[in-house]
């Protein structure tokens, strides 16, 4: 005789449910059928409760275990720090800020730096190509491991003697 999905016996209940029949049997609140056999969704339901929600003989180990696993979770992300496999967002930030920065002050640097040298030039390949050369030096000191460090920020003209501008307006 097929009971139907509405009524398991206690192996077809303990096994959808993970426990052991035992288990099932010790469970005196449990909900029954009057046969003996085991309503589904009221059991299913019971056991969810249990397991995950409201307080019940259960809910304790599960709590506990989420704990452990959560405090497992801290001591294996805080390692990852250490080694140096994780980082705090913060100090990202800070880092990406320098490169900005960085790159900021080396680009806002080529026209002072070129000036100078291409006043006279009249040859437009000739120009491009320093332009070009310039900003490969400025990448290239980008690029390097510390180029992102104060030297980069204080990148300055070289001097080449020849006086920039007119004279300075009496005021």
């Amino acid at each position: 005789m097929s009971r139907g999905i509405a009524a398991l016996s206690q192996i077809q209940a303990a096994t959808l449910l993970g426990v052991t029949p035992r288990t099932l049997r010790d469970w005196a609140d449990a909900p029954r059928n009057g046969d003996g056999s085991y309503p589904g969704p009221a059991i299913v339901k019971y056991w969810a409760e249990r397991t995950f929600g409201t307080g019940g003989a259960e809910s304790h180990p599960t709590q506990r275990e989420r704990l452990a696993a959560a405090q497992a979770e801290k001591v294996e992300a805080e390692n990852r720090v250490r080694r140096g496999e994780l980082v705090e967002i913060e100090q990202t930030a800070q880092g990406w800020d320098d490169i900005v920065l960085a790159t900021r002050a080396k680009l806002l640097s080529l026209p002072t730096k070129l000036a100078p040298q291409l006043v006279r030039q009249s040859d437009p390949n000739a120009i491009s190509r320093a332009i070009a050369d310039e900003i490969d030096h400025a990448l290239a000191e980008l690029a390097r491991e510390d180029g992102a460090d104060d030297a980069a920020l204080r990148t300055t003209a070289e001097t080449d003697g020849f006086a920039v501008g007119g004279p300075v307006p009496e005021a």
